[in-house]
């Protein structure tokens, strides 16, 4: 199952201003170098929704992951923790693991929408 989104609340997130990454964000590996670095590159640009993921602590990029489950309609009470794996298709994915064991695959685009893919077969 595969659902998209939108995430108002990534960019109201990002211009709170949540102040510095208390935790050190996941460590990208050279081969997600160009990707990143182009969407950070792009920070500066107005609603790029990727670039401020990227830019987050793992405590902040839960709660936008846990907003986009449930604004999705999927159940999980809170995200425990994320994992960034390999991109695909050029585009950055991260494992949302949630409280009840269950994981979906996240990915974000640059203007906030959220692909999120689930098993229903667990």
């Amino acid at each position: 199952m595969i659902k998209r989104i939108a995430l108002p609340a990534l960019a109201a997130l990002t211009l709170a201003g949540c102040g510095p990454a208390s935790e050190p964000a996941n460590t990208v590996k050279a081969d997600n170098s160009d990707v990143e670095a182009n969407a950070v590159g792009n920070e500066a640009a107005p609603g790029n929704a990727l670039a401020a993921v990227l830019g987050m602590s793992d405590r902040q990029r839960n709660v936008v992951f846990i907003r986009a489950l449930l604004d999705a309609g999927i159940e999980c009470q809170s995200v425990t923790s994320s994992t960034r794996l390999p991109d695909q298709d050029g585009k950055p994915l991260w494992r949302a693991n949630c409280s009840d064991k269950t994981a979906h695959m996240i990915s974000i685009t640059p203007d906030g929408t959220a692909n999120i893919v689930s098993r229903t077969d667990r």
